[in-house]
């Protein structure tokens, strides 16, 4: 079977359950899990189907998606490579002596830890996890807002989080997104992480998204801000061409790592 055929098989499939996994859709085309995911990530890229942990699912199902929250471990294991290229490039543009604020999120996480070796940070974070990843480095101010912890994220929320943004002038914020959309601006499905996260953006002189190339397109339940708020965004090298440019297009600084 021919690769277009075997594409064609899996939409039909997809489209008829709604949502099959990788080990489903192996079996029935008796080609391997790699040739399977190498199928939806093409699939995906020409807008026919969405990709989700360990499977694929319709389109007309992305509304239901848009309220689903990840776990921590699925967004982990989602896109590794391309968020470490990501993080890297986002670590270039920091320099000593700076003030960073980086919300929650695993491609945050792998930026925090390219930070290191920049001297006399001051690192602002509401991610439990990511400041355990950035411990106290000499000559480093890192600094967690209090709040409400939340499980899937391990971000703190809620007023206290939001006051210790109070009066803070950050040289840059680095924010992880679930959705960017042209239109709609960002997005993440949890209001109180939507809130906060707009808070960073006021506390910040440069917004930087960072974000994978499965975020864009994508609305999801709460909205952050509009996409007039960000000032770069740094994705992997596999982003649609009239994606960039329409990012480009609004007077947002594109970088493909």
């Amino acid at each position: 079977m021919y690769a277009e055929e075997r594409q064609v098989r899996i939409l039909e499939m997809v489209n008829s359950k709604g949502k099959v996994s990788v080990a489903e859709l192996s079996r029935q085309l008796e080609v391997s899990p790699v040739t399977i995911r190498r199928d939806l990530e093409r699939l995906e890229e020409m807008q026919l189907l969405i990709r989700t942990h360990g499977g694929a699912m319709a389109i007309q199902n992305q509304l239901l998606e848009s309220a689903r929250e990840k776990s921590f471990t699925e967004k982990t294991e989602a896109y590794a490579a391309e968020k470490e290229r990501i993080a890297e490039a986002a670590a270039e543009l920091v320099e000593n002596e700076s003030s960073v604020l980086l919300s929650p999120g695993t491609t945050n996480m792998l930026v925090a830890h390219k930070l290191a070796g920049k001297k006399d940070l001051t690192v602002v974070t509401n991610a439990v996890n990511i400041a355990l990843q950035l411990g106290c480095p000499a000559g480093w101010e890192v600094l967690l807002t209090g709040g409400k912890l939340r499980e899937k994220s391990y971000a703190m929320v809620g007023p206290i989080a939001e006051q210790a943004l109070q009066g803070l002038n950050a040289d840059w914020l680095f924010l992880g997104v679930d959705g960017l959309h042209l239109h709609d601006g960002l997005s993440t499905p949890n209001m109180a992480e939507a809130s906060i996260n707009r808070k960073m953006i006021e506390a910040a002189k440069r917004v930087v998204v960072v974000a994978d190339r499965s975020k864009f397109g994508r609305k999801m339940f709460s909205k952050i801000a509009p996409l007039s708020s960000v000032h770069i965004v740094i994705t992997d090298d596999r982003l649609p061409a009239d994606q960039a440019k329409a990012l480009r297009d609004v007077g947002i600084e594109v970088r493909m790592a």
